[in-house]
């Protein structure tokens, strides 16, 4: 059984974060493509959990570098804004280790946690 997320809160807000995506599984043009490319192969989608560091961590706007889709939509034009209370609902903070691991993950073809 997973342990529950550690939703990001506005007062850690910082570029270099590792974090990782706490919303479903998102697959398809509007998250991969990339002008007239795709993400990397072994990259397709955007998973419940993938990780990835925060590029600009501007409060009402956060975009993050997600693994494997570096160049892709997902990492370059869709952010994140803060809810009421000050949280990131759709991202979770993670340690550079489980950074790591779940990264190698993606990068062997395999959803980020197993």
């Amino acid at each position: 059984m997973m342990a529950e997320p550690d939703v990001l809160g506005i007062s850690r807000l910082a570029a270099g974060l590792f974090v990782e995506h706490l919303g479903p599984t998102e697959s398809g043009p509007d998250v991969t493509m990339v002008g007239i490319g795709y993400a990397e192969p072994h990259c397709d989608r955007l998973w419940r959990g993938h990780p990835g560091v925060i590029s600009e961590p501007m409060p009402q706007h956060v975009l993050v570098t997600w693994v494997g889709l570096e160049e892709a939509v997902v990492s370059f034009a869709i952010g994140f804004g803060c809810d009421d209370h000050g949280y990131y609902p759709g991202l979770g903070v993670i340690s550079g280790r489980e950074y790591e691991t779940r990264r190698t993950r993606i990068l062997d073809g395999k959803p980020p946690t197993g």
